[in-house]
């Protein structure tokens, strides 16, 4: 624990020296809260401009919604529909930070000593794993208890109820994007080990976001809603798929072969 604690102050200390990293951390969330915010507050306060047609569909996939109003139908859709939106900012962030964990520790020649220290493969991947996520969560929580607090003030005198009180928001930020976070690291920080040329790492990594991107997509285009039992299943596979990735990761994470590829 003590070296896992090392390797994390240590990255900690090089992510709060590298400017541009730590203004991307912070400006890159506060973006995802200006854009879901404005949707969210565009269809409450421009009913008008709501499509008809893209109404009629997605009252066909809230229950109860012919006791709904136009305005609490589209803030139904877009509050649950936002979650996915959300959810790609423990992906985004946490693969910008480590990328700099191996790639950034290579281009600065302090990659060979942490490899040749006596530090298990495991303290390595976990250490440099937590010292990216925990920023990026951090940010998550910020951004959507931001985002919370604005639509709430803007739409509670409207509709005279409170969005986010939903068990699929409370799953999705502390359960599944801390999942999505370590998955996301993790692959980036294998991939950096394995190729030649560290950027491809960075464009391989992107893949994870694309799925976030595609449940987001299809919400909004009233394919399906996402309930709690679909969260539940997203959530169980992530799970699955983090703990495949860690073990898989301590056999393709050779130290010996990154020291003789990449120097």
């Amino acid at each position: 624990m003590n070296k896992i604690k090392i390797i994390m102050e240590k990255e900690f200390d090089e992510f709060l020296k590298n400017k541009l990293l730590l203004g991307s951390t912070i400006l890159i969330p506060l973006l995802f809260v200006v854009i879901a915010s404005g949707l969210l507050l565009g269809v409450t306060y421009f009913p008008d401009l709501n499509n008809q047609d893209d109404l009629q569909m997605y009252l066909k996939l809230l229950p109860n919604a012919s006791e709904m109003s136009a305005q609490e139908v589209m803030l139904m859709i877009f509050s649950k529909g936002l979650l996915t939106f959300f959810m790609m900012i423990p992906a985004i962030i946490p693969m910008m930070i480590s990328s700099y964990s191996i790639i950034g520790e290579k281009k600065n020649r302090t990659l060979e000593p942490l490899l040749a220290a006596p530090i298990s493969v495991y303290d390595i991947l976990i250490g440099k794993t937590l010292a990216s996520i925990i920023p990026a969560l951090i940010m998550t929580y910020v951004a959507a208890t931001l985002f919370i607090i604005v639509v709430t003030v803007g739409t509670y005198s409207i509709v005279n109820k409170f969005l986010f009180l939903d068990p699929m928001w409370f799953i999705g930020l502390f359960v599944l994007a801390p999942l999505l976070a370590f998955m996301g690291v993790l692959l980036t920080i294998i991939i950096s080990s394995r190729v030649n040329d560290p950027r491809s790492a960075q464009q391989i990594s992107v893949v994870i976001i694309l799925p976030i991107m595609g449940l987001f997509i299809s919400q909004m285009t009233g394919l399906f809603l996402l309930d709690i039992k679909i969260i539940a299943i997203v959530t169980a596979v992530a799970l699955l798929a983090d703990i495949g990735i860690l073990v898989l990761g301590k056999e393709l994470f050779d130290r010996e072969e990154i020291l003789t590829r990449w120097t």
